[in-house]
């Protein structure tokens, strides 16, 4: 939904994958389409896929929500729609509160609800304010266990004949910290790396990893000048890998006034979604921990 910029465009993305499901433009699809007033085109240059405009003065969009649920009943199957970064639908005012009126109702579709924005997500399906409170059940996934993950990217560069060994493997799962984006944004730069040299090696690990943060900078320093100072100073305590972040030597040693003025920035930074916690703090993005550890720590790759 990162690309989504309005319900029009939501309502013709839901549109277009619907009738991505058929092969041809046939009957079936002209009863879908049946009291939708949006202009379609079908493109058959790569395949067969549509183009759908909904007019932004019209409220034929909200027909389109049922679409998927008009597909179940056709086809006599029942349909799974993911939404995939959930959370950025709420940005569009009322859009939850015609969506939830729309998806209880369908009962042949089972809908998964994804997102990366912990404390949006909570927000939509935890608020009593919320149009979708209680709409299904939770789950938090967990981190892929690393021997798993290790397997799979093996597996992998071997299929693309890219010779890599197991300890670049671990290597690379240490930065990474097996975070699924984060490793498949690092695997993806030293596979096309290794699809030239034909093998990845510990430097070119470190090269690329060093790349990817580099080329975020600008926006790593945006960011941290909408921090406060304490925000900042816990910031570099996590990425500092300090074990007691309320203890008195680690206030003193970060100059800091007192344990609540830890707790304070802390949560200001969670509800910034930059730290996470579970068993300890976090900072969520691993670019931009090394980015602080290299910029203000003088740390290493570690």
């Amino acid at each position: 939904m990162l690309a989504i910029t309005s319900r029009e465009e939501l309502a013709e993305e839901i549109t277009r994958k619907v009738l991505k499901s058929y092969s041809s433009f046939n009957e079936a699809v002209k009863r879908l389409l049946a009291n939708i007033q949006a202009s379609v085109m079908i493109k058959t240059e790569y395949g067969i896929d549509f183009e759908v405009k909904f007019k932004k003065s019209s409220e034929s969009w909200k027909d389109a929500l049922d679409l998927p649920q008009k597909l179940a009943e056709e086809r006599r199957k029942r349909v799974v729609v993911v939404f995939d970064e959930f959370q950025e639908l709420s940005k569009f005012e009322g859009l939850l509160k015609v969506l939830r009126s729309k998806l209880q109702l369908h009962d042949k579709v089972s809908y998964v609800f994804v997102g990366s924005k912990r404390h949006l997500m909570e927000w939509i399906f935890r608020s009593k304010e919320s149009p979708f409170y209680n709409f299904g059940a939770h789950m938090v996934l967990k981190e892929i266990p690393k021997e798993d993950f290790k397997a799979y990217i093996m597996k992998a560069f071997e299929m693309g004949e890219i010779e890599i060994k197991e300890d670049v493997v671990d290597y690379i799962l240490s930065l990474t910290k097996c975070h699924p984006y984060y490793t498949q944004r690092l695997c993806f730069e030293l596979w096309y790396l290794g699809k030239t040299k034909g093998k990845v090696e510990k430097d070119d690990v470190d090269e690329v990893f060093e790349d990817l943060v580099s080329d975020l900078e600008n926006s790593f320093i945006l960011l941290w000048e909408t921090l406060t100072p304490n925000q900042r100073k816990v910031l570099i305590m996590i990425a500092a890998g300090e074990k007691d972040l309320f203890s008195g030597e680690t206030i003193r040693k970060y100059n800091l006034r007192s344990p609540s003025s830890v707790q304070s920035a802390l949560k200001k930074l969670i509800e910034k979604e930059i730290v996470s916690k579970n068993d300890t703090y976090k900072i969520s993005d691993v670019f931009l921990e090394y980015w602080i550890r290299e910029r203000f720590i003088e740390g290493k790759l570690y």
